[in-house]
């Protein structure tokens, strides 16, 4: 997807004063100590959590509107496991530009043992479905992606009807939605987000359903989805890193605070940004790349994994230990200066 001239606001975020590379903690993190509270907690959140963990692949669904049928990755938790008899939470993931479901493993097999249903789809654009760059128009390119995830969201009793063991344990009132890169601004649009299709007219996806945003090096101002998001109003989670620049304008690439975008214009009473520390785009090859590689970021990718898991927790549980790991732990000495944590809280 083409990301276009950016809006004014947006040129003011991206301006020479922040480089993509600089970086300024948060004035309050060398403020905070934790004490053996908060590193309890945090270590749960950054370890594997309890339940161990399956995997359904492919499944297979036919949408009416597309030629080819919808791909899924399910990973969950074994609901065969000792247990309390819960039922499970969902996160819907939407993949970044070109990549596909089997891509994201590393953050699925995070979340997946920490009691969340993992649902991701290999949209149309994948190119792992021969997908040629440039083919749509933007707005087709992203309405189809939300699409996937309305059908899926309209189908989860069918997701669980074919994932073994799954079937009424999947709770279809604590769903988030969450993306990499572009795929964050379909979540966006689920979440009130409105975009602009071709002709300029805005468009409301708008989906109840939806609790909580979760978006991983996500995106910021377009000329389709403007630079007002006041709109989005609900709980979300933003994490980038400082060496991922926005999108490229007249004046060169916006800082890196372009990919906080969610967190900084939505207006929801709990938003929450991480900032990793000399982070990339794809954690240096650990997401949205097939293999190893040499450069992967894994400590920040787990700083990532951990605090979108506690984020989950509070917003789709209530869970009152990740509430103040979220508002009271010292993120910046928890993970050795690695991630930095800014809050907004309602």
């Amino acid at each position: 997807m083409t990301d276009g001239s950016l809006s004014r606001r947006a040129l003011v975020m991206g301006s020479a004063a922040l480089t993509a590379t600089a970086f300024n903690p948060p004035a309050f993190a060398a403020d905070r100590r934790n004490g053996a509270r908060e590193r309890t907690i945090y270590t749960h959140y950054r370890d594997m959590g309890p339940f161990p963990v399956k995997v359904a692949n492919p499944l297979s669904f036919r949408i009416q509107e597309q030629s080819k049928d919808l791909l899924v990755r399910v990973t969950y938790p074994d609901p065969s496991a000792p247990s309390r008899g819960e039922t499970f939470p969902a996160i819907l993931f939407s993949h970044g530009g070109g990549a596909s479901k089997d891509l994201y493993v590393r953050l699925a097999d995070h979340w997946a043992p920490h009691g969340y249903v993992v649902i991701l789809p290999t949209h149309f654009d994948s190119a792992s479905l021969n997908y040629k760059i440039g083919s749509q128009d933007p707005f087709k390119y992203v309405s189809g992606r939300i699409g996937d995830l309305k059908f899926l969201l309209d189908h989860l009793g069918e997701v669980a009807e074919q994932t073994p063991a799954l079937t009424g344990r999947l709770d279809a009132a604590r769903i988030a939605v969450g993306g990499h890169s572009v795929g964050v601004l379909a979540a966006l649009a689920l979440a009130g987000l409105r975009l602009k299709d071709a002709r300029g007219r805005a468009v409301d996806f708008t989906d109840k359903r939806v609790r909580a945003i979760v978006s991983i090096n996500g995106i910021g101002p377009l000329p389709m989805a403007g630079d007002d998001w006041s709109a989005v109003k609900l709980p979300v989670f933003a994490a980038g890193g400082t060496n991922d620049p926005g999108t490229a304008t007249g004046g060169g690439l916006a800082s890196w605070r372009w990919r906080l975008s969610p967190y900084l214009l939505t207006t929801g009473p709990d938003r929450y940004a991480v900032s990793i520390a000399g982070g990339d785009h794809d954690f240096g090859g650990l997401i949205a790349h097939d293999g190893e590689t040499s450069k992967g970021d894994a400590d920040g990718l787990v700083a990532v994994s951990a605090l979108s898991t506690a984020f989950l927790d509070k917003e789709l549980s209530n869970n009152s230990d990740a509430r103040h790991l979220l508002q009271e732990g010292d993120i910046a000495a928890l993970t050795q200066q690695h991630a930095f944590l800014e809050s907004q809280i309602g």
